[in-house]
């Protein structure tokens, strides 16, 4: 990360400088705000205000989407307010505590790495979701709701088409993993959640799970029958449905077929339906973290 420095004292610059190379951070200096526009190359920008607003307003329109922080010396419409209305993120007083610019750096950059990850996520979801057929199921989504699929990739899909048009924020929570309990305890008891793999619990996890999710908003996919008091619903749905042109990996449809029918069949039946060996299988089961055992299923 390169920190700049656009400050006339250069004294002054040049000693915040130092104090943040002693904590890792690389930096630049600059005493001239249209240098420092041309030719910086900064990740958070400490601005001074104490150039002129159309110089500011030019650095600002290039710079928009970097974190920049204010260095003020008194707080007043044209060193605060009008800076923040153009883009600035924060401000620090001078003197400057070297403690509480750290922390503020690293607060605006946390927050500049979350929203590009958002940015990409939902970039990705809509690119997914581009040609799901879903249309025919999203209104009959609601919570709490359990629902009986043969394809659970469609459904988790189907989800977060809901959860998109909706504009709420949904927490996938995998029971195929041995940290759901704790995911669904330190989860937002007012944030809804989406839970895949019921079928890989067995009754007494069954019923430990449906108690921590009492009166709580929740969908669950499985590949089997429940019987709960919730609303349920069947979702059947043909391969040609899910993707246009779609086409699995070899190992993608081995998965599929080995979640479907590993407890209607044994691990030899399967492997002998697939054309694998049992340790094939296994190591498939490992690699995804599909935790079967012999326990009694509900």
């Amino acid at each position: 990360m390169i920190i700049t420095i656009i400050e006339k004292e250069i004294l002054l610059a040049n000693d915040i400088s130092g104090k943040l190379q002693k904590q890792g951070y690389k930096t630049e200096v600059f005493d001239c705000i249209t240098k420092a526009t041309t030719f910086s190359k900064g990740d958070v920008y400490l601005l001074s205000t104490v150039f002129s607003m159309q110089s500011t307003k030019v650095f600002m329109e290039k710079f928009q989407h970097k974190s920049i922080l204010l260095l003020v010396s008194h707080k007043s419409k044209e060193t605060l307010t009008e800076p923040i209305e153009l883009g600035a993120k924060d401000y620090i007083m001078k003197p400057v505590s070297i403690e509480i610019l750290i922390k503020k750096i690293e607060h605006y950059q946390e927050f500049e790495k979350l929203k590009f990850q958002h940015a990409l996520h939902r970039e990705y979801h809509n690119y997914v979701l581009k040609d799901i057929d879903i249309e025919q199921y999203i209104d009959k989504i609601g919570f709490p709701m359990i629902i009986i699929t043969n394809n659970v990739v469609y459904i988790d899909q189907l989800v977060l088409a809901y959860a998109k048009k909706k504009s709420m924020d949904v927490i996938f929570i995998s029971l195929n993993t041995k940290t759901w309990r704790d995911k669904i305890r330190f989860a937002n008891r007012d944030q809804p959640l989406y839970l895949s793999g019921l079928e890989s619990l067995n009754i007494k996890e069954r019923n430990s799970l449906f108690d921590k999710l009492e009166g709580r908003k929740f969908i669950i996919s499985s590949f089997t029958s429940v019987n709960k008091p919730y609303e349920t619903i069947e979702i059947a749905v043909q391969s040609t449905s899910l993707y246009k042109n779609e086409i699995l990996t070899i190992s993608g449809y081995a998965l599929m077929v080995i979640k479907s029918l590993q407890y209607k069949m044994s691990d030899i039946a399967i492997s002998e339906k697939l054309g694998y060996t049992r340790k094939k299988v296994a190591s498939l089961r490992k690699k995804h973290e599909l935790f079967k055992g012999d326990r009694l299923r509900a």
